[in-house]
């Protein structure tokens, strides 16, 4: 049977052919087919208002005229008015229900992008009945389905959601976008678009500059460019910045420098100012784009999106370790599945805890275009199927760069809402089923214990059960300050340490807390090596009333060893202590073994025995009361002691 084809040559360009032989059309009024004529003869000219007009004339002489509700149906279609493209088209099956099956997978599409998925579900299912596929374009139908099904079952079931603006400190009449946060959600850093007249440029051009906006009194304040030489007059955007505020990675796009058209850079904040960003390499980018990076709470992985070839998609997230000075240490890897699919996947966020990563997806079933997911790294690095953040996180428009801050209960992301002034950002508090691992963080600066002067330390940060160190950092060289994040339900021991100066320890036990968000603020004093000064050792274990050393003391006396061989012209005394439960002299004798252990153990790990003596003092030397269980456990202690400096 000839049929009208209509066919898409650009934006707002149509071909329309008919073949008047043998065909015959669904109006007996020539007036009608004249004025369609005429309006398929504007449409060949490029006029797409005068077809549109002629189309509406010959519909109010016949209103069931079907082929110009299929030429209007087109004409909206590739303008992307799906409003007014249903409108037409449905009018065409209800008058033909099997002039053009093609129709229902079309109409199917419109009303899942309108988000009316009941409709589109309907619409659907008859296509799918009475349409002959192949293997390829069945299962491209099929996964249709499921996303309009997948879209029923989340509007029927929401999750709660309750966005609040950031306000006017952080949103303005400007288009405000991907947050970034540190740890102690003390900055927010985000993209603004403004006018290029700013440098000077034509007006009406715009660019993406980079904004910064501090907390206080539990709001964000009046937000200014990050100062320093971050912004220039090009584009910078799609900005992550570190979990101590300390280092940015930002998306620059056309720079003299760049492998493609956008990628990525690393700045560091010196004092008050952020340095010349500088490009992170081959490594990371390439000819292709590269952007929306996310930077692991210990700055050693990167995660990004880019559309370089080797993906399985069209849009995908990769992940690359970087060294100690922030650049890449290997090449790129690919996610791979699940969380990369043959469509789009971008806008990753590491979570702080390190595990848990969200990100936006048009591959994954969603509800429209681009939806929020979220996965979680296993034990046994595998991740897990990507879960959609349900409705009305998403919706059927686009969902992206979503951040969720340390303690796991807040979520931030930019959406263009009806009370809003454009692009805004929105905070909104996460639900349950998304949430990630609750991070803490411990704070503070380092100094001389004598001077005060503010102190660049070396920070290590070691889970005590596996032995591994978590975090490797080097506090501010000018204000000493620190940042370092704690995932909770793991036990940790902490370190700073610094040539000249005794090494500082602490332990951290994060399982089973009231309020696990609650932050550590220490400021850490670092005593000169002189005779004399004492050092305790919080991360040397025993078990109760024994003087065996327990495997997870060895990251701490491997700080000792290191001490001793970095200086070998000290002595020290390894010296036991006890609380006051039990007779003095079952202390005495478990505080020398438990010295002797310590003492022992540095010796069969090569340090001269020459440079050791120990000591038991059973509960002699209290360095809190022992009328709490509190002060009690600060007394069951192992210190060394500076004894001897040799010149």
């Amino acid at each position: 049977m000839n049929k009208i084809r209509i066919i898409l040559l650009g934006l707002i360009i149509w071909s329309c052919s008919v073949s008047a032989q043998n065909y015959q059309y669904h109006t007996n009024s020539r007036k009608a087919i004249k004025l369609f004529e005429k309006a398929v003869e504007a449409a060949d000219n490029r006029q797409r208002r005068d077809a549109v007009d002629n189309c509406y004339k010959a519909l109010a002489v016949d209103s069931t005229f079907l082929e110009a509700h299929v030429l209007l149906s087109e004409i909206y279609r590739y303008s992307g008015q799906d409003i007014e493209m249903v409108h037409h088209l449905s009018k065409v099956v209800s008058i033909d229900p099997h002039f053009e099956m093609e129709y229902y997978y079309i109409l199917s599409e419109a009303e899942y992008r309108l988000g009316r998925y009941e409709e589109a579900l309907v619409y659907l299912e008859f296509f799918l009945e009475n349409q002959e596929l192949n293997d390829k374009n069945r299962k491209k139908v099929e996964r249709i389905r499921d996303m309009i099904e997948f879209s029923i079952y989340a509007v029927n079931n929401p999750v709660p959601f309750r966005p609040i603006s950031l306000g006017n400190g952080v949103n303005s009449q400007f288009d405000e976008y991907w947050p970034s946060l540190t740890a102690d959600e003390e900055i927010l850093v985000f993209t603004r678009l403004i006018p290029a007249t700013d440098y000077g440029k034509a007006a009406g051009n715009y660019q993406e500059d980079l904004f910064v906006s501090h907390l206080k009194d539990g709001k964000y304040m009046h937000a200014y460019k990050m100062p320093g030489e971050m912004n220039t007059e090009l584009n910078e955007g799609a900005q992550c910045i570190s979990s101590d505020g300390r280092m940015c990675i930002i998306t620059a796009c056309n720079r003299s420098d760049g492998k493609g058209s956008c990628d990525l850079y690393l700045s560091y904040k010196q004092g008050q100012y952020w340095s010349e960003p500088i490009n992170l390499g081959p490594k990371v980018n390439t000819g292709a784009w590269e952007s929306n990076p996310s930077l692991s709470a210990n700055g050693r992985i990167l995660y990004f999106a880019s559309n370089r070839s080797g993906g399985l998609g069209e849009m995908d997230i990769w992940a690359v370790e970087l060294g100690k000075d922030g650049f890449p240490a290997n090449s790129a890897m690919n996610l791979g599945k699940p969380i990369n699919t043959e469509y789009n996947d971008c806008s990753p966020f590491i979570h702080p805890d390190g595990r848990t990563l969200y990100f936006a997806s048009d591959g994954h079933i969603g509800m429209g275009d681009y939806d929020l997911f979220v996965s979680r790294l296993g034990y046994d690095a595998k991740w897990s199927k990507p879960e959609n953040l349900g409705y009305p996180i998403n919706t059927k428009g686009e969902e992206r760069s979503m951040i969720v801050n340390a303690k796991g209960d807040l979520a931030m992301f930019a959406s263009a809402r009806e009370r809003g002034k454009g692009l805004d950002i929105y905070a909104f508090p996460l639900h349950e089923k998304a949430k990630p691992t609750t991070v803490t963080y411990v704070k503070g600066y380092v100094y001389d214990s004598i001077t005060t002067k503010r102190l660049a330390a070396n920070l290590e940060l070691i889970d005590i059960e596996t032995g591994n160190i978590v975090v490797e950092d080097i506090s501010d060289e000018q204000t000493g300050e620190y940042l370092l994040c704690l995932p909770v339900d793991r036990d940790y021991a902490f370190n700073v340490s610094r040539d000249s100066y005794l090494f500082y320890s602490e332990n951290f036990s994060l399982t089973d807390l009231e309020d696990p968000s609650e932050p550590y603020i220490m400021n850490i004093p670092l005593q000169p090596i002189k005779e004399g000064v004492t050092v305790v050792l919080k991360n040397i274990f025993f078990d109760f009333n024994k003087f065996e050393l327990k495997s997870e003391s060895y990251p701490e006396l491997k700080k000792v060893i290191d001490f001793m061989v970095l200086n070998p012209h000290v002595k020290i005394e390894i010296g036991g202590h006890t609380d006051n439960v039990g007779n003095k002299d079952f202390n005495q004798t478990l505080s020398n073994n438990r010295a002797k252990a310590v003492y022992t153990y540095l010796i069969n790990n090569g340090i001269e025995s020459n440079r050791l003596s120990y000591k038991g003092y059973d509960f002699s030397i209290p360095i809190a009361t022992n009328e709490t269980e509190q002060g009690r456990a600060l007394n069951r202690r192992t210190e060394f002691k500076i004894v001897g400096v040799s010149k």
